[in-house]
């Protein structure tokens, strides 16, 4: 039985569709989709998120591209 933090089988961006491998990546707080996201500069991982301000919490969030770009349906 596959908990959240225990998912069977390979991951794959919301974005790009590749595959999500090592720690470069993180989860879109508006569709809940993991994405790719560079942690260092000196990383070959494509960047397809961004880490936006959230100016009423005054919260750092992250977000797939395709949601910070409004491409997504709510």
């Amino acid at each position: 039985m596959a908990t959240l933090f225990q998912v069977s089988g390979p991951i794959f961006c919301v974005v790009c569709n590749d595959e999500l491998e090592g720690p470069h990546r993180s989860t879109c707080q508006m569709c809940g989709g993991p994405f790719h996201q560079p942690w260092s500069p000196d990383s070959d991982a494509p960047r397809c998120g961004r880490v936006a301000s959230h100016d009423e919490t005054l919260a750092v969030v992250f977000l797939c591209q395709d949601c910070y770009d409004n491409r997504r349906p709510p």
